[in-house]
């Protein structure tokens, strides 16, 4: 396209001049856009529509936010006219269709920009592809807070949930933290060897979850040891949801040629109580359990 059809914005005089630093973002390679001050959009770089893969045309008035992903639209579409309302500058975040079809996270920062009488005049914006940053931050996330071995939350996410689950009961939720030892663990560990023990922690881990709902969670919070929350459950159902946990794990062993079984303490959550105390009860109670039914705890 020529540097004369860049230059306009549609609707425009064709003896308008091109405006200078226009021609010094044209190919910046971040995307860069401009928008009047009815909020349309009147003027697009290089690097955005390479990255579109879309023509001036297209991308003119609010045909920009075709390529946006539609579950971030409204969001996108709301912070747009606030700020134009209030001349205010943003930053926000959305997905949009690269050329070849691929969604990409964009972070866009909007400013507003005035002439020499400092009359209001538009908006300009830049866009960068934070998509790599996003994955690798959640990628650093999801080890933060994820037990390596089994995938599951780790003792960090499980003190958070707890937290969270404090919060709920604040509110009148009935919450309980299940804290749970593998019995006979050790001696399945030594018997068959570390390789083994870790294949039984993650499929143990995998089955106390299948007991559970969605809703609540199961962690490994170290060692052979398990810990669950479980949301919005009164006390009997709490038993029921024990009796299920054990019996998954029983059945584990026993596939894979193990005598195991699981002591599980519990502790309700109460709107005074704190993690550190939950947590102490819990562990306190499940000692408790396998004192009593177990001579051989291991």
């Amino acid at each position: 396209m020529s540097s004369e059809r860049v230059a306009r914005a549609p609707g425009r005089d064709n003896t308008v001049p091109r405006d200078f630093y226009l021609t010094l973002l044209q190919e910046f390679p971040a995307l860069i856009w401009r928008a009047n001050t009815d909020g349309q959009c009147d003027w697009f770089n290089t690097a955005w529509l390479e990255f579109t893969g879309r023509t001036l045309e297209q991308e003119y008035g609010d045909g920009w936010a075709e390529s946006v992903y539609s579950e971030d639209l409204g969001q996108c579409v709301s912070i747009w006219r606030e700020s134009f309302a209030q001349h205010a500058a943003f930053v926000m975040e959305y997905r949009m269709r690269r050329h070849d079809g691929v969604f990409r996270w964009i972070r866009d920062f909007g400013r507003p920009f005035y002439g020499p009488e400092a009359e209001f005049l538009g908006y300009i914006g830049a866009c960068y592809d934070i998509t790599d940053m996003r994955v690798l931050a959640e990628q650093l996330d999801h080890l933060a807070n994820h037990d390596v071995l089994t995938g599951l939350p780790n003792r960090r996410a499980f003190s958070a949930e707890i937290e969270r689950a404090i919060a709920l009961a604040r509110r009148g939720a009935d919450s309980t933290v299940l804290f749970a030892d593998v019995d006979r663990f050790k001696a399945c560990n030594d018997q068959f060897g570390h390789e083994f023990g870790d294949e039984m922690l993650c499929n143990i881990g995998q089955a106390m979850k299948s007991a559970v709902r969605e809703v609540d969670m199961v962690a490994r919070v170290g060692g052979d040891e398990f810990g669950v929350v479980l949301h919005d459950q009164a006390p009997p159902a709490v038993e029921e949801v024990v009796k299920r946990l054990r019996a998954a794990v029983v059945a584990t062993g026993n596939a894979n040629g193990c005598v195991v079984d699981l002591s599980i303490g519990a502790a309700r959550v109460t709107a005074s109580a704190d993690v550190s105390t939950i947590l102490s009860e819990a562990d306190c109670n499940m000692y408790a359990e396998k004192r009593s039914h177990l001579n051989d705890v291991v």
